[in-house]
């Protein structure tokens, strides 16, 4: 028979399962609309650019013990400032340093959705990734409908041939969104926001592969959990077809945004999802932005997940073939 001591544990352990559970179940999540075209056709960050992110020099970094600044501070009311004067009398600021989030929202519709959708994420993403945390001030536009996103991207920023969902100016650090469509893509385009001042020249298939995780995902307090989005059926039918790049190739390659850009997004997503499952990603992440310039990524896949590349791309396909979209 149990003793008591021995009675006691299992009740415990089943208690902390159980909250366990439950924080997941009401962990807010924060997902978009699959796009109306087949393929993934998302042009890169920027639309009227290159999409790359600023030269590294530029992102300087500030720790939590110090932050925000009342530099970082200050510069953000300015910016609110400056940029609500740009604008009619239906939009509004909420400024959460290093935010300014401006929408033509209801007051408390935006303050929500800054909130939930901006400043709990980027909390996350610092508590479970990023050490290092932006010194500049990251504008984020939400726009209500895609009438209005079309009209002041072109009045703001000169921008008229715009992405579906939005997009990121790095330049600027300026984030522009439909958010009509979701708010997948604001998270996405949060994780290039802020990974460049924890990880400057962060490989484009790790960015984009994180910052894709990240468009369908749960919101803990210490990290993001990313789940299953419209991004999966893409990867198998690569798969079926046998059309899906060697993992090898996708991490060594500079060519992510090629003829096979829906295809290597999907398989970027889904390998950091992999990553995510085996419980990995926080250390593959620390690994990679420490070592990643010298050892290369091959090396630290095949360390973090101690087997030949080749073994985890067959079981990481293996894996995916077992995943479902929508989910039943």
């Amino acid at each position: 028979m149990p003793s008591n001591t021995m009675i006691v544990k299992v009740v415990a352990l089943l208690m902390a399962v159980g909250l366990g559970l439950l924080a997941w179940y009401l962990a807010p999540s924060v997902g978009q609309d699959a796009p109306r075209a087949a393929s993934d056709t998302r042009p890169r960050a920027d639309p009227a650019g290159s999409g790359a992110p600023p030269p590294a020099a530029t992102h300087q970094a500030e720790t939590a013990s110090t932050y925000p600044s009342r530099r970082l501070a200050e510069a953000a009311q300015a910016q609110a400032k400056n940029i609500l004067a740009r604008m009619d009398g239906s939009f509004r600021a909420v400024v959460s340093p290093p935010f300014v989030v401006v929408g033509n929202l209801p007051e408390n519709h935006l303050r929500r959705m800054a909130e939930d959708s901006v400043m709990a994420p980027a909390r996350a993403m610092w508590r479970g990734y990023f050490q290092r945390r932006p010194t500049h001030v990251i504008t984020v536009l939400l726009f209500r409908d895609g009438e209005s996103y079309k009209l002041w991207a072109k009045k703001l920023l000169n921008d008229t041939r715009v992405p579906y969902f939005g997009y990121y100016k790095p330049a600027e650090r300026i984030m522009v969104m439909n958010i009509s469509t979701g708010t997948g893509t604001l998270v996405h385009e949060l994780t290039h926001a802020l990974i460049v001042y924890d990880f400057p020249g962060v490989p484009t298939w790790f960015n984009e592969g994180l910052a894709s995780l990240h468009e369908q995902c749960y919101v803990m307090p210490d990290r993001l959990v990313g789940d299953v989005n419209w991004r999966l059926p893409h990867l198998q039918t690569a798969i079926r077809q046998n059309k899906l790049r060697p993992l090898r190739e996708l991490v060594t390659r500079d060519d992510f945004y090629g003829p096979q850009q829906g295809i290597n997004y999907a398989q970027a997503r889904y390998f950091v999802m992999y990553l995510q499952q085996q419980g990995l990603l926080k250390e593959f992440y620390g690994r990679f932005r420490r070592d990643g310039a010298e050892k290369g990524a091959v090396k630290i896949i095949e360390e973090v997940l101690a087997a030949p590349i080749e073994q985890v791309e067959a079981d990481y396909v293996k894996w995916a073939a077992t995943l479902r979209w929508p989910k039943r």
